[in-house]
């Protein structure tokens, strides 16, 4: 860093930035194979590939589920609010994190060895379904979008999610149960969530 640029260093040196930067930096570094979806990096003398940590990946599986949580609470409160129903504000997050064990559990029977690797991707595809709801939120703040409409943008963020999740499971070669299981969680979720609503 040349003396121009010190003032920069000393901002991104001082503890309040670097602590937090730092242990950012490690939660992508261990999780960028999961992050950038399911291929394998280069192997070889070149290769430079950290370890499996099981501390990053149990915080990035976590975070993922709470992020897509968070989000997801907040869009169907829209929802709920067009068609004149209120959900716990805790039953996305049961959600989130109980397919997290539901997927934990199936991947056992399917390939242990994949284990974290597949939880990890799973859920990258759900942070990802997070963001692309996102901008969504963002819009219902200028304009007033329907329930038919929120729910429509679900269903096709839902369709980007299953094929992201078929062409990871594909390139780990973990062939079709986990997206089956992953389908079927979902569709007992809203067997669950419609009952719910109903009684």
């Amino acid at each position: 860093v040349s003396q121009g640029q010190q003032w920069i260093k000393d901002i991104l040196y001082f503890p309040l930035f670097f602590i937090p930067l730092k242990y950012l930096y490690k939660l992508i570094t261990y999780n960028r194979k999961v992050i950038v979806g399911g291929t394998s990096f280069h192997q070889g003398e070149r290769a430079c590939n950290p370890d499996r940590n099981l501390f990053y990946r149990s915080l990035f599986i976590g975070l993922s589920a709470w992020f897509t949580a968070v989000v997801l609470n907040s869009y169907f409160g829209l929802v709920g609010q067009y068609f004149g129903f209120e959900s716990p504000w805790y039953i996305e997050y049961f959600i989130c994190f109980g397919q997290i064990a539901w997927q934990g559990i199936m991947i056992q029977f399917i390939a242990p060895k994949n284990g974290w690797d597949y939880l990890g991707n799973m859920s990258a595809v759900s942070a990802l379904g997070g963001i692309l709801l996102l901008p969504v939120l963002l819009l219902t703040s200028f304009v007033t979008l329907s329930g038919y409409a929120l729910l429509g943008i679900f269903g096709l963020v839902v369709g980007v999610m299953l094929m992201e999740h078929v062409r990871r499971c594909k390139s780990m070669q973990l062939g079709w149960w986990p997206t089956i299981s992953w389908v079927l969680y979902r569709n007992l979720v809203l067997i669950l969530f419609t009952l719910m609503i109903l009684s």
